[in-house]
């Protein structure tokens, strides 16, 4: 599971979303917007943070 959380990250990243690892083993994403984040910056993060689930869930699908 590390390796899936941190490519998640990662996509997120090259999107423009930055996320953390957390977890007794790196193995959570976690997403840490500001408390004063407007409505459509909150909904442009959730765009790019459901691109990089499906993309890291996908790419690994494949790979199976």
């Amino acid at each position: 599971m590390r390796a899936r959380a941190r490519e998640v990250c990662d996509a997120a990243y090259r999107g423009g979303l930055l996320l953390e690892t957390a977890g007794s083993n790196d193995e959570v994403a976690t997403v840490l917007p500001p408390v004063t984040v407007a409505d459509e910056q909150l909904e442009l993060g959730l765009g790019v943070l459901d691109e990089s689930v499906a993309s890291t869930v996908g790419r690994r699908a494949l790979a199976a």
